[in-house]
């Protein structure tokens, strides 16, 4: 039988070099995913700010909000947690329907966009879909006998509601400020300064931007 006198194993220089390899590779990884996390949480903040100036460009025009039929100040639309499938195309495009035509409040806003060019002529519930596959559209809330108008996102991760919260506000303060946490079907938490809903940065939340006036 013959044995191999030269056969060797790695040396520890070359170990080191392959766990150096191996820590340069998964750090590009991360870092790979951070830019795109990044990215992501880019359009969230594109989507609030993006419905915000359309609603305040349409006021410029018409002297009201798309979706405030009434013209009472406050849009026509109250829930604050809703499904995109709410937001489901009527006949065509226009300004306000008269309530015989049994057009849903959610559709009016997007209704009023397309009609003013501010919007493509896609059907609204295909232009209240956020970057994240979510909702987006304007509301109203109401808290101590007073409405405020609000751009809700529906469904987005946490690392990208605390993008908005943080470019919006200068800082995370989920229940104070412009942005904010929104919670259950009508309820927007005001009480705590803290993202106590993220139990990971991949949670799924629903915000809510004050775009016209906040309460305290």
């Amino acid at each position: 039988m013959r044995f191999i006198r030269n056969q060797k194993g790695f040396t520890l220089i070359e170990l080191a070099i392959v766990l150096v390899v191996i820590g340069l590779i998964l750090g590009a990884v991360l870092k790979g995913q951070d830019l795109i996390n990044n990215a992501k949480a880019k359009r969230a903040l594109t989507d609030a700010q993006g419905l915000s100036a359309m609603a305040h460009l349409f006021m410029d025009r018409y002297g009201r909000l798309p979706g405030d039929c009434d013209s009472d100040g406050d849009v026509n639309y109250a829930t604050l947690n809703s499904a995109s499938t709410a937001f489901a195309a009527t006949a065509a495009p226009a300004f306000c329907y008269p309530p015989s035509t049994g057009a849903a409040n959610a559709n009016q806003q997007w209704n009023e966009l397309i009609q003013a060019q501010l919007q493509s002529s896609a059907a609204p519930r295909d232009l209240a879909k956020n970057s994240f596959g979510g909702a987006k559209y304007l509301a109203n809330y109401t808290t101590g006998g007073v409405a405020y108008n609000v751009v809700v996102l529906t469904d987005i991760p946490c690392y990208a509601a605390k993008a908005v919260d943080s470019n919006i506000d200068g800082t995370l303060d989920a229940g104070l400020g412009s942005v904010r946490i929104a919670t259950g079907a009508t309820a927007v938490t005001l009480a705590t300064n803290a993202w106590t809903a993220c139990t990971t940065e991949q949670t799924v939340v629903d915000v809510a931007y004050f775009y016209d006036k906040r309460p305290n």
